[in-house]
């Protein structure tokens, strides 16, 4: 693992290299080679893995922008119904996947990648445009020189809250910097029944989100053992739970949804989400006249991990290695990262993948009416953890919400989930060993 990042990040600065030269006065630049790319009518397939796209983002960001340039590609979605990896067992892979960072590892089992090393070099792309810590992320899963997705927009989570709640309680609205600690405080004030109506305090995000202010690893990169049963696991799963047994929380033996609490019913006062996400959301419930007052501050953290918000997180555009059309999948890429429509995205809440200049800071979210006012620091505040992601994250972080539940609705103790949880994890990573020698 350390050599494939050694050549991923010796890959990475040899790109950078080369797509900077040419802002250096004097320096001799390298001119992109000469677009031999087909022009002849061709349609494409997008599928997307580990994340979510709605039929309305890709006509209007990605089909719609695409056409502008090339009107001789047209895009297409793969079945949404079918995961990638029936995609591939019945040959009907698709020529570009839409994917989160936690999804990749997932995707380099399937050996579907392409290496976009020679495309970035004749296509002169300036990797330097990107937020260094997306780059800094993706490194990990370059090897042998190679470079394997190009980040299209990025994830920073929030605490958002619903002044309303606050208002009817006359409780202070939440402040930036806060711990866990402190907003758990804050919740047990505005978790009450009150006109007929239970309230409740906060929505984590899930204690696997919790936890992703620590960065903490699902498995032992050095052993491939699970590591579950650990102290902070232990304390992330502690705390937790602890807030959620509160009275209101399980109802009907289950944890409700609280996200749609939030923003449906209007009945929890605190959530932290991604921000893009949830923004984006909100513009919507304003457009259909269902929108409310609403605020946010930075996520909570712990105090160990003071200052770093949850893990770095974007959704990529690949290009997979059976595809016949590369070059105009590449494209696409290129247009989809490119600042004009990274501008465009940027100004409808859809946070960019560039650098996060202080132009496009004041520009973010310009496009929402309900967005103006707001507190935009509170997704620039914070740093990114930069996780190192393995193919059986997905399943720890299945194995750790699970093992909240067994606290919460059981009754089992902490130590006693997560020795369980860990186990099951342990099996599901030596089956997967068995089935892929």
């Amino acid at each position: 693992m350390k050599m494939r990042r050694l050549a991923a990040v010796t890959a990475m600065v040899s790109l950078l290299s080369i797509t900077a030269c040419a802002g250096k006065e004097g320096a001799v630049t390298e001119k992109p080679a000469e677009n031999t790319a087909s022009t002849e009518p061709v349609t494409l397939k997008l599928a997307v893995v580990a994340t979510m796209l709605s039929d309305e983002s890709f006509q209007k960001y990605f089909v719609q922008e695409v056409q502008k340039k090339y009107p001789h590609i047209t895009l297409e979605r793969s079945d949404p119904s079918q995961a990638i990896e029936d995609l591939v067992a019945s040959g009907d892979i698709p020529d570009i996947i839409y994917s989160s960072l936690p999804g990749i590892p997932k995707l380099q089992l399937l050996d579907v990648l392409e290496d976009l090393s020679p495309y970035i070099k004749k296509y002169n792309t300036d990797l330097s445009r990107f937020d260094p810590v997306l780059m800094e992320a993706l490194q990990q899963f370059g090897g042998d020189n190679q470079v394997i997705a190009l980040p299209y927009k990025m994830n920073i989570p929030a605490l958002f809250y619903n002044k309303d709640i606050f208002d009817r309680f006359g409780v202070s609205y939440p402040e930036d910097g806060m711990t866990w600690d402190e907003a758990f405080g804050l919740a047990r004030k505005l978790t009450r029944q009150d006109g007929g109506t239970q309230y409740l305090g906060i929505f984590t995000g899930g204690a696997d989100r919790m936890a992703m202010g620590l960065n903490l690893p699902y498995v032992d990169m050095a052993t491939n053992k699970a590591k579950l049963q650990t102290d902070e696991w232990q304390q992330v799963l502690s705390m937790f739970t602890s807030e959620m047994s509160l009275s209101g929380y399980v109802a009907d033996g289950k944890l409700p949804d609280l996200w749609a609490m939030f923003n449906r019913e209007k009945s929890v006062a605190m959530a932290a989400f991604w921000g893009p996400d949830a923004i984006s959301n909100f513009g919507e419930m304003e457009r259909n006249g269902e929108g409310f007052s609403w605020d946010m501050v930075t996520v909570p953290t712990f105090k160990k991990g003071e200052g770093y918000a949850w893990q770095a997180d974007a959704h990529t555009l690949i290009i997979t290695s059976t595809s016949k059309h590369k070059e105009q999948a590449y494209q696409v890429l290129s247009v989809m990262t490119s600042d004009e429509v990274q501008s465009v995205l940027n100004k409808n809440g859809v946070l960019t993948s560039l650098q996060k200049t202080p132009e496009l800071i004041k520009d973010y979210g310009s496009e929402i009416p309900s967005f103006h006012g707001k507190n935009v620091n509170a997704l620039f505040a914070l740093k990114p953890a930069v996780k190192t992601f393995t193919p059986f994250d997905d399943k720890g972080r299945g194995l750790i919400n699970a093992a909240a539940n067994d606290v919460l609705i059981k009754g089992i103790d902490v130590n006693t989930a997560l020795k369980s949880a860990e186990e099951q994890l342990d099996q599901y990573i030596r089956q997967h060993q068995m089935a892929n020698p």
